[in-house]
């Protein structure tokens, strides 16, 4: 089916055609022993987008794209977006039979993926059944070849065009299987600016960034995509790592010496646990976080040690670009006195919060569900599960998810405020709070921690008298477990879908 090219928007497209155009021979990707030039990228997607062509697959068709974090992955990636169709992010085989599962669901045309995807049988007969052209992109050749039996398009059924989509975004999977979340071509750049500190316009005269992107967040995870996109925007150099490992995290940053880092509250963890020398972290401005909640005992620990501020964002998978979060100038106003909250809200954004049955508005310092309105995503406030409250000053503070909460009995229950209780233990590095069934209060809060290395669990006595000191009775938990580690999504945030089958309830 041909569309209008007037009614199609394709601002990112250009925009990132403009940005592989700049300084073609300048190194764009570094990852452990490949090194690509913008240049390189530039020909490898057109290589993408000639190979979609000529095995016939739809102008606008959702393709499936291996959301590795690897050279090749990245490739793909540019090479489907410049070719005006929309990317449907698969899990890569990486995350065992996620790949295989997806191209069965997704319905696609086509899939790029990694010779090593490929490797899984399950997965090519899944494409073969759904009529999927099969795709390899390598990460040192630049090459765009067929899969052997999977060299012709099907019959189908596939999904249709959506010729308004760009790509999509999956959420972090924490309380059960991802969810996929559409992005319209017509937002991305307005959320993209969102995201840039420096207000970048989408024009040819944008400028390559000397400050290199370090990405390491799984790009199969919306904040991890999200990282992507804003380097590409950026025209900023990228430094690509499979997964965060501290002592390369650390090395990367000495030696590239990047002004800001995104970390998520696992990772500022991991680090501060590693102790490595501040002198290596020299060259950091500021530490920007967001995805989980960030205990505010961490971040002291944290901006003590290292001198360095963390930021803290404030966003969802649905709202690309970011809802709320902090500078450096409040930062250095209000740090002390406003610990905890997520920051103001956001230029081009409006939030605020309601009453989680009359939807009406509340007064400040009232809890509610947080709503959001942007021309982005049309005129219509927009609710969202996350509970907050807004100060006198304007900083927003999340109070958990309306959708986690405990009913005990009729009396509700925050998951995210006995955490916060319990991680105050010495001992307790994390902590989960789940709701267990209960055939006369309806649900139990149940706790589940994760231990220091070397420590013990925890008694039940010292957990309740921490939680009691804040909560009250009904709050307090009717179990506690301990683990050697929390299971965890490839965001690292606690995946309760997983702890729950753990636990068995």
């Amino acid at each position: 089916m041909k569309h209008s090219e007037d009614a199609v928007n394709r601002d990112f497209q250009r925009h990132i055609e403009n940005v592989l155009k700049i300084s073609p021979g300048t190194i764009a990707i570094t990852a452990c022993n490949v090194a690509l030039t913008w240049g390189e990228i530039a020909e490898s997607a057109g290589r993408v987008r000639a190979a979609l062509d000529a095995h016939g697959i739809s102008e606008f068709a959702p393709v499936g794209w291996a959301a590795a974090n690897t050279p090749g992955a990245v490739m793909a990636f540019v090479g489907i977006v410049l070719s005006g169709r929309m990317v449907v992010p698969l899990r890569p085989s990486t995350m065992g039979k996620s790949f295989a599962d997806d191209i069965e669901q997704q319905m696609l045309e086509a899939v790029v993926a990694s010779v090593h995807d490929w490797k899984s049988t399950e997965a090519v007969e899944n494409a073969r059944a759904a009529g999927s052209v099969g795709f390899v992109m390598s990460d040192d050749q630049r090459l765009v070849e067929t899969v052997p039996t999977l060299d012709m398009l099907g019959s189908g059924p596939f999904r249709a065009e959506e010729p308004e989509l760009i790509l999509e975004r999956l959420t972090s999977g924490t309380t059960g299987s991802p969810k996929r979340i559409s992005v319209a071509r017509a937002s991305i750049i307005a959320s993209l600016r969102l995201g840039d500190q420096n207000k970048g316009e989408a024009d040819p005269s944008v400028m390559l960034k000397s400050s290199p992107a370090l990405l390491f967040k799984p790009f199969s995870h919306a904040g991890g995509l999200f990282g992507l996109l804003l380097a590409l925007y950026q025209a900023r150099p990228i430094v690509l790592f499979e997964k965060f490992v501290v002592d390369d995290w650390v090395s990367a940053v000495a030696l590239h010496k990047p002004k800001v880092a995104s970390l998520v509250p696992a990772m500022i963890q991991m680090i501060l646990d590693t102790e490595p020398e501040p002198d290596a972290l020299a060259s950091l401005r500021a530490i920007r976080s967001g995805t989980a909640p960030l205990d505010p005992n961490l971040q002291s620990q944290f901006e003590a040690r290292y001198g360095i501020p963390i930021l803290v964002d404030y966003g969802a998978a649905e709202f690309v670009g970011g809802l709320a979060g902090w500078t450096l100038e409040d930062h250095r106003k209000y740090a002390a006195e406003k610990q905890g909250s997520v920051g103001k809200v956001k230029r081009g954004v409006e939030l605020r919060v309601v009453n989680s049955k009359t939807f009406a508005p509340t007064p400040t310092n009232s809890v509610g569900l947080v709503e959001v309105k942007s021309e982005r995503f049309g005129a219509d406030w927009i609710r969202t599960n996350d509970l907050a409250r807004f100060d006198q000053d304007g900083f927003l503070f999340l109070e958990g998810r309306a959708d986690q909460a405990i009913n005990r009995g009729g009396f509700k229950i925050q998951p995210e405020e006995v955490e916060k209780q319990l991680k105050l233990h010495p001992d307790v590095v994390e902590a989960a709070v789940l709701g267990k069934p209960d055939k006369r209060l309806g649900q139990v809060p149940v706790a589940v921690l994760e231990t220091a290395k070397g420590a013990g669990a925890p008694t039940p006595e010292s957990l309740d008298t921490l939680v009691r000191a804040k909560l009250p009775a009904y709050m307090v938990p009717t179990e506690y477990h301990s683990l050697a580690s929390l299971p965890r999504t490839n965001s690292m945030k606690v995946s309760r879908a997983e702890l729950r089958k753990l636990m068995k309830f």
